[in-house]
């Protein structure tokens, strides 16, 4: 991991909401997850019964009890574009008991992979 991405993933702003999102009450929507190379990804919060909904998109699972705390490691993949989950063969909870990230930004299949790349690389 680099120096810079060190830094981010000790600091107390890693993966926070993005200021205005917190200055309008919706911090709790949207969240920064960084990659190993120090870039930030922003995804949305969504339930996590509705993931299949977003093809395409680069996806973040936490533990309820690990988000809340802010540790532990995701699970980290995408959803294809048959609506399957794609990454590790396992999830450390129950979907259930899960919440639900996506990034929608990456802008076709090779944004996602080094988005994918990158964020594995952190959290792996």
């Amino acid at each position: 991991m680099s120096e810079q991405a060190l830094e981010l993933s000790t600091s107390e702003e890693r993966d926070e909401a993005p200021q205005v999102a917190r200055m309008l009450g919706l911090g709790d929507r949207y969240r920064y997850f960084y990659g190993a190379s120090g870039r930030r990804y922003l995804f949305s919060s969504v339930p996590v019964e509705t993931i299949e909904d977003y093809p395409n998109a680069v996806v973040v699972l936490e533990a309820l009890a690990d988000a809340a705390a802010r540790s532990g490691n995701p699970w980290i993949g995408e959803i294809d574009r048959d609506g399957k989950r794609r990454g590790a063969l396992s999830l450390s909870c129950k979907l259930a008991d899960a919440r639900a990230y996506v990034h929608l930004l990456a802008s076709g299949a090779s944004d996602r992979k080094a988005a994918l790349d990158d964020l594995l690389k952190a959290y792996g």
